[in-house]
């Protein structure tokens, strides 16, 4: 979505934009070679998150192997590592922060031969050092055009649990939680919401334009704002408009009326981050919320017939069999309509990072040697045995008869059975592996 969002600002300015969406259309390093040299693009901007941080630098080093491009990497890698991200020279710039307008001026900076010193969110080489301006942030999100989904690849995207076609949308930007597993930037602290009638506006367009049946709303917390939510709700129902959608919140920001509203308006899942079935955890993790709170929140959503997909977090810094034990226990219990078993990682610039290094789980300079080429080896787990504890939870969740004729009962259609086989073939084979580098 962020880089339709770019392409569409582009586009409003009179630009020719492609976009390639390399993941969905299953594209190895060849294929993106090719579609490169068809293009033949001055300028291709990459967008990247740390853990494939060396995908986005191949891609760079294709692009000038091909095009002989300009390339700029963008993403919340570079939040975390901008002077690392422009340490190999196959790539020119990096962008730091929200980059729809100032990807716009770095746009037009290239093309007139000017500086890019003055436009925000630009790193950048400047006699023999590595230059980071203040981060890109957009104040009023209203004014921002709907992205540009007419040049995504948009038969490819499918949910396990919703309907096709498909479109995604975001009411909000920012976080103002404080989770110590969860990389959180500056502009993270910023929360900033949509109007709700341009929200619904958005809806109604991917409806019209696209024939889109589903919705899947991508920000964090979609409940977070009470008159928000209910002023999106409010504006489907008046509009009438036929649509089912779903989106992530937290157990600690739903009510009952809120959940029966959001029904009604045609949510039919939402996904709890829960992460764990035990208190003290859950304080460690500094969720903010009680087991009390999870309880009540999958009971609401359950009583307005919202289905509930639960996110777990396994092998958390200081756990131990039994504290594993007692998650894997609670999400049988709650028995949600889905649920999704992590391992705890101490991702870069986290407090769970420092805490990991200060206990010597991790050394200081892993992420950046990783980001940098020089190691390739996964961080290390915070429990030893914490991947067996992983698959022990998937299968004890996943495996139950009870919850196998449960969804057994809700296929409903041919693409149902489809996925329903797709998920449980994938889930037969799951192995914790990472994905082939583009770079190896």
């Amino acid at each position: 979505m962020g880089i339709a969002y770019l392409a569409s600002v582009l586009e409003k300015n009179n630009y020719n934009v492609a976009l390639l969406d390399a993941n969905a259309l299953g594209l190895g390093a060849a294929a993106i070679k090719a579609a490169i040299r068809g293009h033949k693009p001055d300028i291709v901007g990459i967008t990247a998150m740390t853990l494939v941080a060396n995908n986005a630098i191949a891609v760079s080093k294709f692009s000038k192997e091909v095009s002989g491009a300009v390339t700029i990497i963008g993403g919340p890698h570079v939040t975390l590592f901008p002077a690392e991200t422009l340490e190999d020279r196959s790539v020119d710039y990096a962008m730091d922060g929200e980059g729809e307008y100032a990807f716009l001026e770095f746009v037009r900076a290239i093309e007139q031969g000017g500086s890019v010193e003055k436009i925000d969110g630009m790193v950048y080489r400047k006699d023999g050092r590595i230059k980071a301006n203040k981060i890109a942030i957009i104040k009023d999100l209203d004014e921002l055009p709907f992205p540009a989904a007419h040049l995504l690849p948009n038969k490819m995207y499918s949910l396990a649990n919703g309907k096709s076609p498909f479109g995604s949308l975001v009411t909000s930007r920012g976080c103002p939680f404080t989770c110590n597993f969860c990389i959180r930037g500056p502009i993270d602290k910023n929360v900033r919401f949509r109007d709700p009638k341009n929200v619904v506006d958005e809806i109604e367009y991917l409806i019209k334009d696209f024939k889109v049946r589903e919705i899947n709303i991508r920000n964090d917390t979609v409940t977070l704002k009470k008159p928000h939510i209910y002023g999106i709700c409010e504006e489907i129902l008046r509009r009438g408009l036929k649509i089912s959608w779903q989106g992530p919140t937290r157990v600690d920001c739903v009510e009952r009326e809120m959940l029966r509203l959001m029904k009604r308006a045609g949510c039919h899942t939402l996904r709890y981050g829960i992460e764990s079935g035990n208190q003290d955890v859950l304080d460690r993790m500094g969720k903010g919320i009680t087991i009390k709170q999870v309880r009540d929140a999958v009971r609401w959503a359950r009583e307005a017939a919202i289905d509930v997909m639960a996110y777990f977090m396994i092998g958390y810094i200081d756990e131990t069999p039994e504290t594993m034990k007692d998650t894997i226990r609670f999400a049988r219990e709650l028995n949600p309509d889905g649920a999704i078993f992590s391992i705890g990682t101490p991702l870069p610039n986290t407090e769970l990072f420092y805490k990991a290094l200060e206990r010597g789980i991790i050394e200081k300079d892993y992420w950046k040697e990783f980001v940098t080429g020089r190691r390739s080896d996964r961080a290390p787990y915070l429990v030893d045995d914490a991947e067996q504890w992983a698959k022990k939870a998937l299968w004890s969740f996943y495996f139950r008869p009870g919850y196998i004729v449960k969804r057994l009962r809700k296929i409903d259609s041919w693409d149902a059975f489809r996925k329903h086989a797709v998920g449980a073939y994938s889930f037969l084979r799951f192995k914790m592996n990472r994905k082939e580098s583009l770079a190896s």
